[in-house]
Parts: C-alpha cells; structure tokens; sequence
C-alpha cells in the first residue's frame, strides 16, 4: 500500500514505480560489480553534460582515485549553474543543507534520485517494522515565524507525524508530552539523541517506560547527532521499545541505519570511501574522512563528495558497514599544543563523570578565544570535585593539562530545527 506521501510524491511529478524497481534490483545486484558500474555512469554523465563539473575535473582520468575530491565549498553557490545544461529542470527536487554554520549548501535532486531517496528511507523503515504510512512522534525544534509554523505543519500532516518542541525539557513540559502520547496512537518516535535521553530519563526515574503508556509504540529512530551506548541504553529503558540509529544528510539522504553496533551503509544508493588528508584510501576500520559518490543523482555533481565526517567503514560480503562516525571536521577542537582533536572527544571523556553527578540534565563544550568550558544545566551548581574530575579526565585522555571552567545556563544552544551539537568552536 502506497503511503500518503508516495501518492503526493507520484501526483507531483515523481517516478515512484520506477524508483521501487530501481531500488529492487539494486539490492539483489552484486554490490561490488553494481557500484563500480553505476559511479562511472554518473560520473561520465557529469563528464559529459556538466560544464562546471568537466571544468573542475579537468583532464578525463581512468582511474577512480585519481578524480578530484569534490567538497561544500566547491558547489555553494548558484546550484543551477552547476547542473548539466541537458537536464530539464522540471519536477527538480531543491533544497539545502541545514546551515548550522550559517552558510548553508543548496542543491537539486533530479525527479528519479529523489523517489529512489524516499524508497531508501521506505526500506530502512521496514527493517525496524515500522511504515512511512504510521504515526510518527517527530522531537524537533519549532520555529515561532507563523510562516514557518504553517509549512511544518503542513509538511507535519502530510507525513502523519506530530511535532514535540525540544526547546522547553522541563518536567512540566514533558508531562504534556505524556498527555499527547495518551491520545496520539503513535508507532514510532524519531528525534534527536540530547531531547531524547531527558525524555528517558523521566521514565526511568519513575520506574515506568513509556511503552507501558504507549502500547502502540514499535521502535525509536534517533538521527544526525552522536548517541553513545550510554545513551542508547537509557533509551531503551526509558521508552521500553528498540533503538535504531539513523545516519544521513539533507543531500544525500538515509546513509546509514543501525539497531546495535554499526550501521549498514545504503550502497544500493551511495558508493563510499574513507580518505586521509592527502585524499589516499585508508584501511578498513580506520577514521578518516567519509566520501560518498551518489551513484544517481543527475542534477547536482556528489561525485567523490566529502561532506565533512569522519568515520571508518569495512567492506564485508561485499556490502559496506559504518564503524563509527566521529562528528564533523568543522567541531575540530585546537588544544594548547595546536594540536587538532574532534570536539566530540570531550563529551565521551566527559559522559560518564558527569553521569555520576546525576544533577546535570544536559552538557555541552565550547572552546572560545578565552579557553574552554563546560556549560550545563541542572537544579544544582556543580560541586568542585566533579569539575576537578571533568578537568582531569580529558587532560588525561587527550594528553594534554586544559584547564575547563563551568558556566552554569539556564537552557543551551540549538539550532533552529533543535538540532544539538555537543561541542562547539568560537575561536
């Protein structure tokens, strides 16, 4: 059965039949031989029919690893300049990155690519036994711009979802959460990990799931930010339901989905490689900096694209697998010694110390041009002890004597859409 967005998707010009053939073979395709075939047809299309693209790969290479790693910087800008000039730009899917760093990336999806990035997401969904037709609990920020408000709820109602703001966690507002849980027949809860490890922990300190309220409830989808096995824990004993992990990007989709430990990568879609600093392929298992080929997209050039990650993959049975992902290069932390460190390493050095305290409802890093600190919020002022022991553990574990001072806020920073980043560099 066709889901309320499939048929707007067909009725708006959008191959749905055919990306749900596409997508079928492609999965029962040998991935190796599939992949190798798909990168060079997109990337002598764009070759071929792309004037910018053919200008910035200049001389024609035969070996993969010689063409030119492409990066945001290169395609900001007027996008439809960058398409190639036989594309019809009708149906085209347009839309952009978020733009947390206030530079966002705008791109196109031709009208096939973009049914074949729904059917991705279709599929991933069926495997943790939910529907793109089922209710979903969506915990995202809220813009108050009525114009705003009236679009999310729109696009709300199309996907049969409602939306929680993330903006207020008080006990207060949580309670009303319960309310609207009561009465939503929700299937499943999708969201990011910060919000949803406070709403957890409400249920834990209770000794009640939300599962026990919620029998409706099938799984929860956590995306974009870094969940620890911690964190994914207290989710599962907060909501009484399985936690899957969703990995991806405005651009290029649903990159990876995981239940327990890693992810497994969409190659029906995507070809990846991880790269180091000099664009050489690093061994399975080793961080470096994630590139990804989308092996369909005719309109905007994402041909050996590096988005900004770091993570590891392996390739196994033919198939790839997501290790880990590390965060993005631009939360990079710059220690006293001018050495570079992911700004996430702080908060897994951090986690378990500040967990101990069990005061601090949430916590971010930020490294200005004033030093570091350590911004919380909780009920109660830290004690001196656990700020020596946070100070302690990530000298200890980056090698290095950082002094980290406490600032004590009422609320911490997010993104529009209530996007959490756990570190953040303001230098």
């Amino acid at each position: 059965m066709k889901t309320k967005f499939e048929i707007i998707l067909k009725l708006s010009g959008f191959p749905v039949d055919d990306a749900k053939t596409l997508f079928k073979q492609a999965l029962a395709a040998d991935k190796t031989f599939w992949q190798n075939e798909k990168k060079w047809d997109i990337f002598n299309y764009h070759y071929n029919n792309n004037d910018f693209y053919r200008k910035f790969v200049g001389t024609q290479f035969s070996e993969w690893s010689d063409i030119p790693i492409i990066r945001r910087k290169d395609l900001k800008g007027d996008f439809l300049s960058k398409m190639p000039s036989i594309l019809s730009t009708k149906n085209l899917y347009k839309s952009s990155t978020s733009g947390s760093s206030g530079d966002p990336l705008f791109f196109a999806r031709d009208p096939l690519t973009h049914a074949l990035v729904w059917e991705n997401a279709r599929y991933k969904y069926s495997q943790a036994g939910i529907s793109l037709n089922d209710k979903q609990a969506r915990m995202f920020g809220m813009s108050k711009e009525i114009k705003d408000i009236i679009k999310n709820r729109l696009k709300d109602w199309v996907s049969n979802r409602y939306r929680f703001n993330v903006f207020d966690l008080s006990d207060h507002a949580l309670e009303k959460w319960i309310k609207i849980f009561k009465k939503g027949k929700f299937k499943y809860i999708y969201g990011y990990t910060n919000s949803l490890v406070i709403f957890a922990q409400y249920f834990i300190q209770r000794n009640l799931t939300l599962k026990s309220i919620v029998n409706s409830l099938k799984c929860c989808i956590i995306t974009s930010e870094v969940c620890t096995a911690n964190d994914a824990q207290t989710m599962r004993d907060g909501f009484g339901i399985p936690i899957f992990n969703e990995y991806g990007s405005s651009e290029l989709g649903i990159m990876g989905f995981k239940q327990n430990d890693i992810w497994t990568a969409s190659d029906e879609l995507l070809y990846f490689e991880v790269l180091d600093n000099n664009d050489n392929p690093k061994a399975d298992g080793e961080i470096g900096h994630l590139t990804c080929t989308a092996l369909f997209n005719k309109a905007t050039p994402f041909i050996r694209y590096q988005l900004g990650d770091l993570a590891a993959i392996r390739r196994k049975d033919g198939k790839t697998e997501i290790l880990e992902v590390m965060g993005s290069l631009n939360d990079l932390a710059i220690l006293p010694s001018g050495r570079k460190v992911p700004g996430i390493s702080f908060y897994f050095v951090a986690q378990n110390l500040v967990e101990s305290s069990h005061n601090i409802k949430e916590f971010l890093f930020r490294q200005t041009k004033y030093g570091f600190f350590f911004e919380y919020v909780s009920d109660k002022t830290i004690s001196n002890d656990d700020l020596k022991k946070i100070n302690r553990g990530v000298s200890l574990h980056l090698n290095e004597d950082i002094k980290i001072s406490a600032i004590k806020v009422e609320e911490l920073q997010r993104g529009k859409n209530g996007k959490f980043k756990h570190f953040i560099y303001q230098v």
